[in-house]
C-alpha cells in the first residue's frame, strides 16, 4: 500500500517535469544608420532548454518590409538553430522598430517577441519638402531655406534647380560643410496680373548616381493689394425689410482705386458708393426687402481697377428671423 502511493506522487512530478523551455541568445537586433537601397538580415539563435521536444508553430513578423527564415520547426532538448530576419527598409525613413512573434508549445513562455530597429537615412536629407510664401508682398522678393544634408558622408553637389513655368521662382545654393543649403526666391513683380496663388513643382538634381534628384513642392499667395474691412459681413435682424452694412476697401500703398463691377450671388444685393476712385473706399451692402426668414451663405465679387487685385471676394452671411 505504502508502495503505491509512492509511485502515485512521484509518476504526476515526473510526467509534469517534460517540458520543452525556448531560449534565444537574443531578442533584439539594432541595425544603426542604412539607407534604404540597403536590404540587411539579422539572426537570433534559438535553442532548447528543456526535456520535451519543442515545436515552432508560427513566425510572424509584424510588417511586409521584413520576411523570416527558420532553420527547424521542431527541436530535441539542446538543440538549436537560428530564424533570420531579413529588414527592406525601402521606402522608409527615420527611426524604425519592427517585432517578430515566434509561437511555441513552451507551456511558460508561448509567445516571445524579437524586435529590429535601424535609422533609415536617406544618402541625401532635405530639410523640408516644401516651401510656402505666406502673404507675400506684390512689390518684394521673399526668400526661404532648404537644408540638403548628406546621410552617406559625402558632400551633397547640385547640378541644377528647374520650375518649369515659374518665371517668378529663382535658385541660388552654397555648401556648408558636406551639406548644402537652397535659397528658394520668390519675386512677387514678376508674378502674372491675374495670378494671387499657385503651386509649383520644382526638380532639383543632384550628381549623386543613386539618387539623382528629387522634387521641391512650392506654394505661394500674394499678401492682398485690397484689404476689405470687415473680411466679411454678416447680416442678423428680421425679414421683410431692407438691410444696410457698410464696407471699407483699402489699397495697402494708398494708391487710388475704383470698383468697376459687381457679381453678387444672391438676386437684388447690390452695392451704393461705387462712383469714387480713392485709396480708400467706402461703400455701403445692401440686401434686398424680399428676402424670407432663413440662412443665407452668398459671396459679393468686386471687380477693381487695380492691376495688383483686379478682383477680390467678400463673403455675405445673413441671418434673418
Amino acid at each position: 500500500m505504502l508502495l503505491r502511493t509512492i509511485f502515485a506522487l512521484v509518476i504526476p512530478i515526473v510526467l509534469s517535469a517534460q517540458a520543452p523551455v525556448i531560449h534565444f541568445d537574443k531578442v533584439h537586433h539594432d541595425f544603426g544608420r542604412i539607407t534604404p537601397d540597403r536590404k540587411v538580415a539579422a539572426k537570433y539563435r534559438v535553442s532548447n532548454t528543456g526535456n520535451a521536444y519543442l515545436n515552432i508553430t508560427q513566425v510572424r513578423p509584424s510588417c511586409g518590409c521584413t520576411y523570416t527564415m527558420l532553420g527547424k520547426w521542431s527541436l530535441a532538448p539542446g538543440e538549436a538553430t537560428e530564424v533570420e530576419a531579413m529588414f527592406d527598409p525601402k521606402g522608409l525613413k527615420g527611426g524604425v522598430r519592427k517585432s517578430i512573434e515566434v509561437v511555441s508549445n513552451d507551456p511558460k513562455t508561448p509567445s516571445v517577441s524579437l524586435t529590429l530597429e535601424a535609422e533609415v537615412v536617406q544618402e541625401i536629407m532635405p530639410s523640408v519638402e516644401s516651401v510656402y510664401f505666406h502673404q507675400a508682398p506684390k512689390s518684394a522678393t521673399t526668400r526661404s531655406q532648404v537644408r540638403y544634408a548628406s546621410g552617406n558622408g559625402e558632400p551633397v553637389q547640385i547640378v541644377d534647380v528647374k520650375a518649369p513655368g515659374a518665371p517668378f521662382l529663382a535658385f541660388a545654393y552654397r555648401s556648408e560643410g558636406k551639406d548644402l543649403v537652397l535659397e528658394v526666391a520668390f519675386d512677387g513683380r514678376k508674378v502674372p496680373a491675374s495670378q494671387f496663388r499657385g503651386v509649383e513643382q520644382a526638380t532639383v538634381r543632384f550628381t549623386n548616381p543613386r539618387m539623382s534628384q528629387l522634387p521641391l513642392n512650392i506654394q505661394w499667395d500674394l499678401k492682398p493689394a485690397i484689404q476689405a474691412s470687415p473680411v466679411e459681413l454678416v447680416f442678423q435682424d428680421t425679414a421683410g425689410k431692407e438691410l444696410r452694412q457698410k464696407l471699407t476697401l483699402k489699397q495697402v500703398e494708398g494708391k487710388p482705386i475704383r470698383i468697376t463691377g459687381t457679381r453678387p450671388s444672391l438676386q437684388g444685393m447690390r452695392v451704393e458708393g461705387l462712383n469714387q476712385k480713392a485709396g480708400t473706399l467706402d461703400l455701403t451692402v445692401v440686401l434686398p426687402a424680399n428676402l424670407k426668414a432663413g440662412r443665407y451663405s452668398e459671396v459679393l465679387s468686386l471687380s477693381t481697377d487695380d492691376p495688383d487685385q483686379p478682383e477680390l471676394t467678400i463673403r455675405v452671411i445673413a441671418l434673418l428671423k
